[in-house]
């Protein structure tokens, strides 16, 4: 069971206020005439594991959920710049989102260029008319092409493994399995090439422990046999997934194996099954669904890097979010505290319907 701690939130009246008071302390959520709940929430998402859930009705509040995958109780739930709503593969629940996509055609310069006033005028113009010509849909799976498995260590001044990615598998041979790539050998050692490590659990049987695989990038690409715990044949069904001296990870779709992925709270050694997806993609996976899974296009919640820097952009798009019939409105404002800290977004809605 998980148990997350209750950040701390800030509510405010977002609506009938300017742009800059949404990154303010405030006491309360003020409620319309209509009761259709209007407001703002800054939240503490700057946990690299945990995700921080939130419930839209009432007062957007910030939740304490023993077990996420489980529970109906929340709605949106944020972790630095990823969302995810709970429904799909994301959740239990029915929730259902869209993008209105009123910036996803935006330049760097462009979205470099908003100002808090914009993403006002842009929230302000969508209605209860917009809901008609809204396409919702809930979290899926999607390719994952970002290399979530690896990343840049600047002291090392290397790329290096990241062992926090990591997936359950449908294998070649019915089976199912658990992998990540947990080191990698870099130019100037030896040799060339990355450590896997799995875990196969047997059609019907229980999840075993793990295994480790050394693939030497010299040789070209690794193909890996989860089920043998050991390098397989390149063609045909005895590999499950391939890791390449190009930094690609290649799913054995052609035997049907696919993919779902683990989330960071999640325990690779303690898993007890791996045969419990919603689904697995044919592909490298990740969940993506209304509010997209990027932040190199003006498509998603932020964009980063536009000034060469590290730094988070919004791009003032403005999302539906479908919950038991009820619709709201949902931007997001801001990627940092008042005092500069990354992680601490601010969330503006109102319920149209």
């Amino acid at each position: 069971m998980r148990q997350l701690a209750l950040p701390s939130r800030t509510l405010g009246l977002a609506l009938a206020a300017a742009l800059p008071l949404l990154t303010a302390c405030e006491d309360e959520v003020t409620a319309p005439d209509d009761d259709y709940v209007e407001g703002s929430i800054s939240i503490d998402a700057s946990s690299q594991t945990e995700f921080v859930y939130l419930s839209l009705d009432g007062d957007g509040s910030v939740l304490t959920v023993a077990d996420p995958a489980s529970s109906t109780e929340w709605d949106l739930a944020i972790r630095r710049y990823s969302a995810k709503l709970n429904g799909g593969v994301a959740g239990p629940g029915s929730v259902r989102g869209a993008n209105l996509a009123n910036n996803a055609g935006a330049t760097a310069e462009q979205v470099l260029a908003f100002t808090p006033a914009d993403g006002e005028a842009a929230f302000e113009a969508v209605t209860e008319a917009d809901i008609a010509g809204a396409t919702f849909r809930a979290d899926g799976l999607i390719e994952d092409n970002g290399g979530p498995w690896f990343r840049f260590d600047g002291q090392a001044g290397t790329l290096v493994a990241n062992p926090g990615a990591a997936w359950k598998i449908a294998t070649a041979d019915g089976g199912h399995g658990l992998f990540r790539v947990i080191e990698l050998n870099m130019a100037g050692q030896a040799p060339l090439g990355a450590t896997v490590e799995v875990r196969y659990q047997a059609p019907g049987g229980a999840l075993g422990a793990a295994s480790e695989v050394e693939i030497d990038f010299s040789q070209g690409p690794g193909f890996v046999d989860i089920s043998a715990g050991a390098l397989g044949a390149p063609g045909g069904c005895d590999w499950d997934f391939s890791v390449a001296p190009s930094f690609s990870i290649d799913i054995n779709t052609d035997c049907s194996a696919g993919t779902f992925p683990l989330d960071a709270t999640e325990d690779f050694t303690q898993l007890a099954a791996a045969d419990d997806a919603p689904e697995y993609g044919p592909f490298l996976s990740t969940i993506s669904g209304a509010l997209p899974a990027t932040i190199s296009d003006a498509s998603g919640l932020f964009w980063y890097g536009l000034e060469g820097n590290n730094r988070m952009w919004p791009t003032y798009n403005v999302f539906l979010v479908e919950v038991d019939g009820a619709v709201y409105k949902l931007q997001v404002t801001d990627y940092y505290s008042a005092t500069g800290e990354s992680g601490h977004p601010t969330l503006r809605f109102q319920r149209l319907r």
